[in-house]
């Protein structure tokens, strides 16, 4: 059934064609991919569904009675509402009558909320009232947090459930998983696969693609390409699609069209699994797993050895221990760094993956144990970059510094000539930063970041708004880059492709290093929990054997207690996780307080469940 028709639609933004004279269907039951390079347009061409762009040219026909709910690229920052009144709003009239009630309530004024009820019950209003309670809970949101106060991806988070609260037929998503820990995302991925509406989504993240869509949407140029396939048989698709492109760009006027020529070949050859780059990957992940079997658990290395890999070492971390207060964040923690290794670090937020990074860099001292550092780094730190963007300098001179020429590896590169490494043109190369797109402003940040002399890459969260042919040319970049890096990531296939070890960080302190990228860490970690369930399955069936006793009266009085004890520890454990999302938190008396209560809480909570489990 369609619910969406686009009829020959057409829009230019100055002299650039976003759509061109664009025809397509969306039918009910689609998940659809909107895929295309940063700047094509992706962002306006969900507004244009969601109606708040009109189109030059076309028609766009809605189907009667069909809801729409739209999640911005960028959410608001300047809200000071508080996060039950803003998915309330979601709801219309009714979501703005349990809004004024429940202040009514909160201010005391009982009588105006009593009178205030009896419009509520005609409304038959009261299950929505739940419905919001239920989404703030499944999104471990506090009803009375203020949007402004929240980081980028918890705002994210509330506006998405905003969206949902609707019940649309038609959710448009544009980058939901950005600033999204991969927990975060693995759960809204399961949340859109049960979503029983049509959903048209824009994200950078290929795995969190890939595990959702039905269809995709191809935006090249102002043309839309329609795929009715998952996201991996698309990509097979638009390869032989570029296979016939480059045979008739050859009849093009290579003077006009050698730009863009040279740009699809360079994606096309991306697209080519590069057996070079494979090898090596697999040669570093190789090497990761014979020098720890050589190590062992409990000492990274002997004075020999020592010896041997002083010229390698960057970093040498024995036993470090740190926390606030209470809270462990990183406890006895041992690894070696050498020189070339590429490590990713994962992990919730919250878990310290920026303290880890800054005990390294020597910004934060261990509480106990030692850190050896080479005296011969030179550090390229992505994350301070993002702010260095001046709107009307060139793109070029950004990068350069104003030089025409810039040493890259030690060969003089003409900047126009590096700058199209990164899917620049010469034209764009010469524009102002005003004219990018956020992804295109990232992937130029990158540019200069990957200028630098730097020995050591320290890249935080650097796959935010860049598009798949951006993230591919990014992944071949740093496989042949030759310094060492330590990558921050929630891109599974990021860092499937680019790591060869991965440190988790899974909080209470407890840290763990795996060969190989995301993939290779679920099996190694599911190996573990095998063995371990092996093992307690049999002590618990020797345990059953040796008594089987009923319950007393006080243990089924504490089993029935129980799931509300967890319920409440749950609840209070996710709004306080919420507080210290935002770094300003930190920053308050009462911050101290919250780590120490949460450590409590996560110690209670996990002792309720083993009591519940003991019990049943």
């Amino acid at each position: 059934m369609p619910l969406i028709t686009l009829d020959n639609l057409s829009l230019s933004f100055s002299e650039k064609p976003i759509l061109n004279e664009v025809s397509a269907t969306i039918l009910k039951g689609d998940k659809i991919a909107l895929i295309g390079r940063n700047g094509e347009g992706k962002s306006t061409f969900m507004r244009v569904l969601a109606g708040e762009i009109e189109p030059d040219n076309g028609k766009l026909k809605v189907k009667n009675g069909i809801k729409i709910s739209y999640l911005e690229q960028t959410p608001p920052e300047n809200n000071d509402k508080n996060l039950f009144d803003i998915v309330a709003e979601g709801l219309g009239d009714i979501g703005m009558t349990l809004i004024q009630y429940q202040h009514l309530m909160a201010d005391g004024e009982l009588d105006q909320a009593t009178k205030l009820q009896e419009k509520i019950d005609q409304l038959d209003a009261w299950q929505y009232l739940h419905k919001i309670e239920t989404i703030l809970q499944r999104f471990t949101l506090s009803p009375e947090a203020i949007l402004s106060t929240l980081s980028g991806g918890w705002r994210r988070r509330v506006m998405l459930a905003k969206a949902l609260i609707q019940e649309p037929n038609i959710l448009l998503l544009d980058e939901p998983t950005n600033h999204m820990d991969i927990t975060a995302i693995l759960d809204l991925e399961k949340m859109l696969r049960d979503f029983h509406g049509t959903l048209v989504l824009i994200s950078h993240d290929r795995s969190f693609v890939a595990g959702i869509v039905n269809k995709v949407f191809d935006l090249d140029r102002g043309n839309l390409n329609i795929f009715e396939c998952g996201y991996q048989d698309y990509v097979k698709r638009k390869d032989n699609l570029l296979n016939s492109e480059e045979l008739a760009n050859q009849r093009f006027d290579k003077k006009l069209a050698q730009e863009e020529v040279w740009i699809r070949q360079g994606i096309k050859a991306r697209r080519t699994r590069n057996e070079g780059r494979v090898r090596s990957l697999q040669e570093m992940r190789a090497s990761f797993v014979n020098r720890r079997q050589k190590q062992g658990k409990v000492k990274i290395h002997s004075v020999a050895e020592d010896e041997k890999r002083a010229s390698k070492l960057v970093f040498e971390v024995k036993k470090i221990s740190y926390k606030i207060n209470d809270l462990d964040l990183i406890k006895e923690f041992s690894m070696l760094i050498l020189k070339g290794e590429k490590i990713g670090i994962i992990g919730g937020n919250g878990t310290g993956k920026s303290t880890f990074i800054k005990l390294l860099l020597d910004e934060l001292q261990p509480d106990s144990g030692t850190i050896r550092r080479s005296k011969t780094i030179k550090l390229a730190y992505f994350d301070q970059m993002r702010e260095n963007l001046e709107p009307n300098m060139k793109a070029m001179d950004f990068v350069s510094g104003g030089r025409e020429r810039i040493n890259i590896g030690g060969k003089s590169k003409h900047i126009i000539g590096y700058l199209r490494q990164f899917l620049f043109t010469g034209k764009q190369a010469m524009a102002p930063i005003r004219m990018f797109s956020g992804g295109e402003k990232n992937r130029l940040m990158l540019a200069k970041i990957l200028s630098q002399p730097a020995n050591l890459l320290v890249l935080d969260e650097p796959t935010n708004d860049l598009d798949v042919e951006t993230l591919e040319l990014l992944e071949e970049m740093l496989v042949d880059y030759t310094g060492t890096l330590i990558l921050i990531s929630h891109d599974r296939t990021f860092l499937n492709n680019v790591v060869g070890s991965t440190v988790v960080m899974d909080g209470d302190g407890i840290i763990e290093q795996y060969a190989g990228g995301y993939d290779d860490y679920l099996l190694q970690k599911q190996d573990t929990l095998n063995k371990k369930g092996k093992t307690k399955t049999k002590q618990t069936k020797q345990a059953d054997d040796a008594s089987k006793k009923k319950l007393t009266y006080k243990q089924q009085q504490e089993l029935t207690t129980l799931p509300e004890k967890i319920e409440k520890a749950e609840i209070e454990i996710g709004e306080i996780q919420l507080k210290l999302s935002d770094p300003e938190f930190f920053q308050q008396d009462e911050s101290q307080d919250a780590l120490i209560r949460l450590s409590r809480l996560e110690a209670d909570l996990e002792r309720y469940y083993e009591k519940w489990s003991e019990l049943e």
